[in-house]
């Protein structure tokens, strides 16, 4: 009997600075725009005008600011983070044209090693960075305008790169930095920085979970340290936009409601962008329900953004009717939210046929002959090294998805309300920020599966049991 292997180095033969060069071209010759013209990204909150008010008032607007856009002026100030002392240093032309750019190369960049460190071959990291960065609602950011959002994703890949490379290398140095990477997480945006750390506490208690038998007791004692001082870091760094928040009430308050509000009215107003289950056909068929919401060629005609109120009437027309609203502008106040999406959660067929390939690869075993020499199938060495990872990320984002359904099946995000902090997120539909980066795994992992698949066996010594 012949013995086969599959190679399990991670690299596929190419230099290792070639993919990462891909990526960064890739992402360049995407926004060629934005690099050689002056042509700026339509975006809504983050608006040309927006940045020359934001740069008059710096650097004294990262610690207090005065907007004189009314006769007394009004309090302003803004985080002091990477994302703003860049905007402080360029012209705002330039930051408006290519901050969504340097964000998504970082980012891109991020994954490709966070995806590297987690022993996947380069394509495999490749193929995964990309879903990260162009699929899911992540570049689909840059029209409403979150620039926040861009810089929180930047700096979750950052604190889960650091954290996997601490608990390999259990050096404090390693949770210090990724600690300081998830507080910049919570500066760019509070509510989905507080979902990644959530993100990033659960990869850590699963990643050391598994390994806690087979490490020794100086390992162990490294790792619950390090992730204490990488709790106590991401504080110190986070403090300022949270004591910012609990001075304005955002943090235990619904933002919207007001004080004589039912229980049932601040759920309708926390809950009012719930994602519809209904509309999950979107994940594979990218505009099955439109793209955005007055898009002149694909209007978006689902249900998110819609008000709890308007749920018993099937159409526009139905819900004008019972309301005898005759004159156009009380029609358009009243259908203002009938539905809203500006940014989409695609992720396309490639996508999912990658995840199918790693959800496959937990059921297959290579059958052997009841004879065969007793041996370590490369097969089974890879479901040890990934099957774990598959099941915690499969079960992450089976999670996300059913929490982000909000009130369309209340319990999973009653239960998140009901936690501190969480009480004042409003939107159930962030929830899908976590759902790309757990896709983007399970599609890098099928990938390496399917680049080890296609690699010619090598053949090792003949059994003893073979014919000379």
């Amino acid at each position: 009997m012949q013995k086969s292997k599959r190679p399990s180095s991670r690299s596929d033969g190419l230099p290792s600075w070639v993919w990462p060069a891909v990526l960064v071209a890739l992402i360049a010759l995407f926004f060629w725009p934005c690099f050689l013209t002056d042509q700026i990204l339509m975006s809504n909150d983050a608006s040309l005008m927006t940045l020359k008010r934001a740069k008059a008032i710096f650097p004294g607007g990262m610690i207090s600011g005065w907007d004189c856009i009314h006769w007394l002026g009004t309090q302003q100030a803004y985080p002091a983070t990477p994302t703003w002392f860049l905007l402080y240093l360029m012209p705002a032309e330039s930051f408006a044209r290519l901050i969504y750019v340097f964000h998504i190369m970082a980012t891109a960049l991020l994954a490709f090693y966070w995806l590297r460190r987690m022993e996947l071959c380069d394509f495999a990291a490749f193929f995964g960075s990309l879903v990260m960065t162009f699929a899911g609602s992540y570049v689909t950011y840059i029209l409403p305008g979150h620039i926040g959002k861009f810089e929180m994703t930047t700096f979750a890949m950052l604190a889960l790169l650091c954290l996997t490379r601490a608990l390999q290398t259990t050096r404090w140095s390693d949770f210090a930095w990724a600690g300081v990477a998830l507080g910049l997480s919570l500066q760019g945006a509070i509510d989905s920085g507080a979902l990644m750390a959530l993100l990033v506490a659960a990869w850590f208690l699963f990643s050391a979970g598994w390994r806690w038998l087979s490490v020794d007791d100086h390992t162990r004692r490294n790792w619950v340290m390090g992730f204490m001082l990488m709790m106590i870091t991401s504080g110190i760094v986070a403090l300022p936009i949270v004591r910012s928040l609990l001075g304005i009430g955002l943090i235990t308050n619904v933002p919207g409601t007001q004080e004589g509000d039912t229980g049932e009215q601040k759920w309708h107003w926390a809950t009012q962008w719930s994602y519809p289950p209904s509309e999950v056909i979107d994940l594979f068929a990218p505009g099955y329900h439109g793209w955005k919401t007055m898009d002149p060629q694909g209007p978006y005609w689902g249900a998110l953004g819609r008000n709890p109120q308007f749920d018993p009437y099937a159409t526009p027309a139905d819900l004008l009717k019972a309301a005898n609203a005759a004159n156009p502008a009380q029609a358009t106040q009243l259908l203002q939210f009938w539905n809203f999406r500006f940014n989409g959660d695609f992720h396309g067929t490639v996508t999912w046929v990658a995840i199918l390939l790693a959800i496959v690869a937990l059921f297959a075993r290579e059958p052997r002959p009841a004879d065969a020499e007793p041996q370590t199938d490369w097969r089974d060495a890879w479901l040890r090294r990934h099957g774990p990872a598959i099941i915690f990320w499969a079960v992450i984002a089976a999670v996300v998805l059913v929490t982000s359904f909000g009130r369309f099946f209340p319990p999973p995000f009653r239960l998140l309300h009901s936690l501190p902090l969480f009480s004042s997120m409003r939107n159930p539909n962030k929830l899908l920020v976590l759902l790309t980066p757990a896709l983007a795994v399970l599609a890098a992992i099928g990938m390496d599966r399917l680049w080890h698949e296609t690699q010619p066996p090598e053949t090792g010594r003949k059994s003893r049991n073979t014919d000379r």
